[in-house]
């Protein structure tokens, strides 16, 4: 089930970013996620709209956006595999059509994951945050089967 998300959903959702991260991002420092974990909390939950996915009342997932945009996309590593990813991408995809979501370049699952999704590399910067090339990829709903 995909939800909106609640402020009573913000240690779950938290910890789901934290784990994931350390796993999906294990290139960036401790220290690092440390000062990204309280931006999520403080900046980046607040300003977007974000989604939960749950399972039995458990959060698994969620994904956060900031227009058309994926600020965030993360699922539970206990729960990777299990198909939340793609329902949060798509839940997404109707509401909003067109999706852009940035990843970084070392990222290989993720982007599999997005290219998997029909997502399309259309750019690159470097993350002036953490020094790492992150790729910009577009969703056209358009041509989504």
């Amino acid at each position: 089930m995909i939800r909106t998300y609640r402020d009573t959903d913000l240690d779950d959702v938290v910890t789901i970013w934290y784990e994931a991260s350390k796993i999906a991002h294990s290139f960036i420092s401790e220290e690092t996620l440390a000062v990204h974990k309280d931006a999520v909390i403080h900046t980046y939950i607040p300003m977007a709209k974000t989604w939960v996915a749950e399972e039995y009342g458990t959060i698994v997932g969620f994904i956060s956006l900031l227009e058309n945009m994926v600020g965030g996309l993360f699922v539970s590593p206990k729960s990777q595999g299990k198909g939340y990813g793609t329902q949060l991408i798509e839940y997404a995809r109707t509401i909003r059509g067109n999706l852009l979501v940035e990843v970084y370049k070392e990222n290989l699952k993720a982007r599999k994951f997005y290219e998997k999704c029909g997502f399309v590399l259309i750019g690159e910067r470097l993350d002036e945050n953490t020094g790492f090339p992150l790729l910009t990829m577009s969703l056209d709903a358009t041509v989504v089967s």
